[in-house]
């Protein structure tokens, strides 16, 4: 059973920025290689796993998560690296009573740098 709840309401919308739900799922779908299962670097059915499921289409994770603000949920960083952030699952846990970074104010970023207060990701 998957229920969303608004992660960044307090202040809303910022800047542009789309507000990110927290889901309280058991196991999402691989998002590096979309669930198939197949390392996608390369496109041939030759028995290679994907790095990040091992095969299994999907991953398990502790509750809740949200779109990892990194790679946008795609599992993936410059090309075909795995993101660091979410570890080429997508999503990244937060607690359950997360909201919006007030240091860098849900941007992930501060300055030149990533925000060191939420990891990058918007959100504490």
């Amino acid at each position: 059973m998957e229920y969303a709840q608004q992660v960044l309401d307090k202040s809303g919308n910022l800047r542009g920025i789309r507000s990110r739900t927290k889901r309280f799922v058991d196991s999402v779908c691989c998002a590096y290689c979309r669930g198939r299962g197949a390392d996608s670097r390369f496109h041939r059915d030759d028995g290679s796993k994907c790095p990040v499921c091992g095969s299994a289409g999907k991953i398990e994770v502790n509750p809740p998560v949200v779109t990892c603000l990194k790679c946008r949920g795609s599992g993936r960083e410059n090309g075909n690296l795995t993101c660091l952030a979410c570890r080429g699952t997508g999503v990244v846990h937060v607690p359950k009573d997360a909201d919006t970074c007030t240091q860098c104010k849900g941007t992930g970023k501060d300055g030149v740098f990533y925000c060191i207060r939420c990891k990058g990701q918007g959100i504490v």
